[in-house]
């Protein structure tokens, strides 16, 4: 099982991969939301990681995964100041 990071901070992104989380630098509100629905549907993804920002643009799609599914855990972390 994997964990990954959706961010629209290129610092965050460059972190999470330096320690070893695929991460994925997504600044399109739409693409944002893709990528969520195609991680929630991976049976590998046990962690999605997202930023505040993230989570405030998709937060419809990330409480509907948390309420129905069993995995991915969503996980949300603060932004970069």
């Amino acid at each position: 099982m994997r964990m990954v990071c959706i961010s629209r901070s290129n610092d965050i992104a460059i972190g999470m991969r330096l320690a070893g989380i695929q991460s994925f630098f997504i600044r399109n509100e739409n693409e944002i939301k893709e990528k969520i629905k195609e991680l929630s549907k991976d049976k590998d993804v046990g962690i999605i990681n997202v930023t505040e920002e993230v989570y405030e643009i998709a937060k419809n799609e990330l409480e509907k995964i948390s309420n129905e599914q069993e995995l991915p855990l969503v996980a949300k972390i603060p932004n970069t100041k």
